[in-house]
Order: C-alpha cells, then structure tokens, then sequence
C-alpha cells in the first residue's frame, strides 16, 4: 500500500469524486429546485449559478435542463474534473475556480444555488457573511439565492460518521467526525484507500464544517438585502424541525 499524507478538501479525492457520489439522486435534487422555483413564483430563471459546483454534476444537469449555467469552485482540482466532463459530453459551460466569500463575475443571475451543504465549509462566520453579500449582487432583480445547510444536530448525532471499507469499487472510504459545541465547528476525518495499477494508495482528507442557526443564518441573509427568506425543512415545504438535519433556504430579492 503506498501512503500519502492528508492533503487540503477535495484536492486528491477530486478525481474520484464522481466515484464517491455516485449514489447521490442529482434529478431528485434538480426536481426539488425546479419545485421550490415553482412554488415561489419564478418561471421566469434562465440564467444559474451553481455555487460550490464541485465536479459539475448538478452544473450539467441545469444545463441539460435548459437553463443557462455556470460553476463556481474553490477547488481547483475539482473544477478541472467538471471542465473535462464538460468538454467530454458538449456542453459548453463555463466554470471558475473562486472563493464563494470572494465572488467576483462580470454577470448577473436569476438564480444561485449552493447544494451539498457546501457553505458549511464556511467556517468563519465573516466571511460567511460575505458570501450572502456578494450572492446578492450577482442576482438580477426577482433574482433568488437557494442553498442547504447540515444543522447542529447533524453534527451532534454524527450523520458524517461512514465507513465502505469493502467495496469492489476501487474506492473504499472511512469518515469519522467530531464536533465541538463550544466552536460549532465539526472536524471529519476522512481515510481513503484507492486501487492503481493493482494496489491500493491511502491518503487523507480534513474537512471542517460549522454549524449555524437558522436565525443567524436568516439575520444575515437580510443585512445583505434579500427582502424575503423562506426555511424549509430538506425536500419539503415543512417548517424547520428541532431534529431537522438539513435545512434549505430561500432568499428573495
């Protein structure tokens, strides 16, 4: 087995990315965005941003969809992946490697999303604050801001914590998570054993999450302009519960 050391979030595992998710329900998820536009009253969205797009599977199927998408990464080598996949399957999508508390396009959009619980890997609430700000002033008017959040509970129940450490994949994975209630912030540690050329190469990811509330969260989604903000509990249009583990927003301009 050849060993490596832990690396910076979605740096080696990019490439099997695709590999790890491949049990996600990306249509589910693009059906419940299309459901909540729906239910807000915006036919209208052509032009998406999607937000912490990662290897641009959900980027692919909005643009398979019809609307007009671009994706936004920090990862550098995640947004290689989605560009090769782009190119691979015709679809011309433009993708940029940026800081989602620092983003800065020459263009507006009708709508920004942000799945995945991605912008819990915010974790210094300043610059979670910034990053409503500057969604904000990429949305044209009646533009809207769509994105999910893992709550505290998650964390504290540990639904990070898994382990496939007996797949014929080529890809055997071992999370385990802590979380730390006095600075809201969840570690998880990941192990990865990867096969390549008939052995198995291990390395190391730390990912860092922090929970907020859904007030704070909310508080700052109107300092930054949005005029409306909606909570509903994951995949419905229910009120947020004390044991929701995920939670969706929607913010009106």
């Amino acid at each position: 087995m050849t060993p490596s050391s832990a690396s910076k979030p979605f740096e080696q595992v990019a490439p099997y990315y695709d590999l790890l998710m491949r049990e996600i329900p990306y249509l589910w998820w693009l059906h419940y965005i299309e459901v909540l536009l729906e239910h807000h009253e915006r036919p209208n969205v052509k032009r998406v941003l999607d937000l912490c797009c990662g290897t641009g599977n959900l980027t692919e199927l909005l643009a398979l969809s019809g609307f007009e998408a671009v994706g936004v990464d920090l990862s550098e080598p995640m947004v290689q992946c989605a560009r090769q996949k782009a190119q691979a399957h015709n679809l011309s999508i433009p993708y940029y490697v940026q800081d989602a508390s620092e983003l800065n396009l020459p263009e507006r959009f009708d709508l920004v999303v942000s799945l995945f619980d991605s912008l819990n890997n915010i974790i210094v609430p300043e610059r979670f604050a910034e990053c409503m700000r500057r969604v904000y002033h990429h949305l044209n008017p009646e533009g809207l801001f769509i994105f999910d959040l893992n709550t505290e509970y998650a964390f504290k129940e540990k639904l990070f914590d898994q382990s496939n450490r007996r797949s014929r994949s080529g890809l055997r994975y071992h999370w385990r998570s802590e979380y730390d209630p006095r600075t809201r912030l969840c570690t998880v540690r990941m192990e990865f054993w990867v096969s390549e050329g008939g052995q198995w190469r291990y390395f190391q990811e730390i990912h860092l999450q922090r929970a907020y509330s859904n007030r704070e969260v909310e508080a700052m989604l109107r300092e930054a302009g949005f005029n409306e903000v909606y909570l509903y509990d994951a995949y419905s249009f229910d009120p947020p519960m004390n044991r929701s583990d995920r939670v969706f927003f929607v913010a009106l301009v």
